[in-house]
């Protein structure tokens, strides 16, 4: 290990070629946040490696996804590698490997990362104690954030369409014990 304290990506996964990866930071676009797409159904995730910009970001054989695991600050949530498998114009085909399958969903990694670009050389990334250190792995995979309490449930109607199409039950428990009116609105228009 690193040194006893941090456990770092290249401590649980040994990669022997990490110039054969890009890595893919995965945040808010302008229309949704890739952690509740990819609670509410994975193969939206899939999506988001396959979409190709102008230019060729993906231009390596690998993508090591990560998504903004946005309710703790500098997080990332592991969403698989995938396997490119040819090049468009307008997007690429990609296929989700077997590669540390099981940490997928469960893999939560710390870096501060912020810079504008989100498709990246990975071995930038993966030997530096300062960008990708473990910081926990679920024990199931995550299925949305659990309930935060009465005074924090202000929440976007991404992760509320999770919840309720979940079934969670410590949100369904904690709401229906308590008597009140919710009030749901478009934080963009102030509908109701």
């Amino acid at each position: 290990m690193a040194d006893g304290a941090v456990i770092t990506l290249e401590d649980i996964w040994p990669i022997e070629n990490p110039k054969d990866y890009k890595i893919h930071f995965g945040r808010r676009n302008t229309v949704a946040q890739p952690l509740d797409e990819w609670v509410r159904d994975q193969s939206l995730w899939v999506g988001w490696q396959e979409s190709r910009p102008k230019y060729d970001a993906f231009n390596r054989p690998y993508i090591f996804s990560l998504m903004d695991f946005y309710h703790e600050r500098d997080v990332w949530l592991f969403g698989g590698v995938f396997r490119v498998l040819s090049r468009h114009q307008d997007r690429y085909d990609v296929e989700l490997t077997e590669l540390c399958r099981p940490f997928i969903g469960r893999l939560k990694l710390r870096s501060s990362y912020r810079s504008r670009a989100t498709r990246v050389n990975f071995e930038n990334h993966y030997d530096s104690p300062h960008t990708l250190r473990v910081s926990e792995i679920l024990r199931e995979p995550f299925s949305g954030r659990t309930f935060p309490g009465y005074e924090d449930v202000a929440i976007s109607f991404g992760e509320l369409e999770v919840v309720v199409r979940n079934d969670r039950p410590d949100w369904k428990a904690a709401l229906e014990s308590v008597k009140g009116v919710y009030l749901i609105t478009d934080a963009k228009s102030g509908k109701l």
